[in-house]
């Protein structure tokens, strides 16, 4: 068996989500874009690139948020990326920490990711803006002399929908899979920008968990920055 349910993101400040690779418009970071067919002439596709955000990108974030989460409800994590790091950590854990049960653990083939999250498409029109930002020092919080540099944006409000899928034999860790979706929309996404995230599962997940964590299920079924931005 194999539990579905889909995930909205919501854009509450200029959210990017990509790479520095300039493109045409002259940004020096651009937002991920994928070609998409948008109608067929004459039997010939018609296509433009639209933004998206990863599966894989959002996947990352959402394993960092409930790492970091994940020992303040009684769950382990061993808060390890490196491989052999991570390897040790659960040789002295006596076994693989439940945030690797859920997501996978880098470099074993025997500890594979029960969760998938696939891509976020953009739901409606979603334009996009450039915005020159100053890159500051690190040690002195100082603007860089000569260091501007330009992004690429959506704005806020702007949403995207993706699918998860989460193998029947991980559900006992639901409950920590959505205390890690809690954290991440308190914390940011991509290149620190603030995404609120709804829960859109039509109650499914309430008869997976215990009826401690229905209040957390019904918290991310609401957006938490409702009114904070115009949509």
């Amino acid at each position: 068996m194999v539990i579905r349910f889909n995930l909205r993101l919501r854009a509450v400040s200029l959210f990017t989500i990509g790479q520095g690779v300039p493109d045409v418009l002259g940004a020096d970071v651009v937002f991920s874009k994928k070609m998409k067919i948008t109608a067929y002439v004459n039997g010939e596709a018609q296509t433009q690139y639209v933004v998206y955000v990863p599966g894989s990108s959002f996947k990352g974030a959402w394993r960092t948020a409930t790492s970091r989460i994940a020992e303040s409800y009684g769950f382990e994590s061993c808060g390890e990326i490196d491989p052999e790091r991570i390897t040790r950590a659960h040789r002295n854990l006596g076994r693989t920490c439940d945030v690797c049960m859920l997501f996978g653990q880098p470099g074993s083939p025997f500890d594979a990711s029960k969760v998938w999250v696939g891509d976020f498409e953009p739901v409606g029109e979603t334009p996009t803006d450039i915005v020159v930002r100053v890159s500051l020092d690190d040690k002195t919080q100082t603007a860089r002399e000569g260091a501007l540099y330009s992004m690429e944006h959506v704005l806020p409000g702007a949403e995207f929908l993706g699918e998860v899928r989460i193998l029947d034999e991980a559900k006992n860790l639901l409950p920590l899979l959505m205390l890690g979706l809690a954290e991440l929309r308190t914390g940011v996404l991509g290149r620190r920008s603030l995404v609120d995230i709804r829960l859109e599962d039509n109650g499914l997940l309430n008869g997976l968990v215990g009826s401690e964590w229905l209040p957390l299920l019904e918290g991310l079924r609401k957006w938490l920055w409702e009114g904070v931005v115009e949509t």
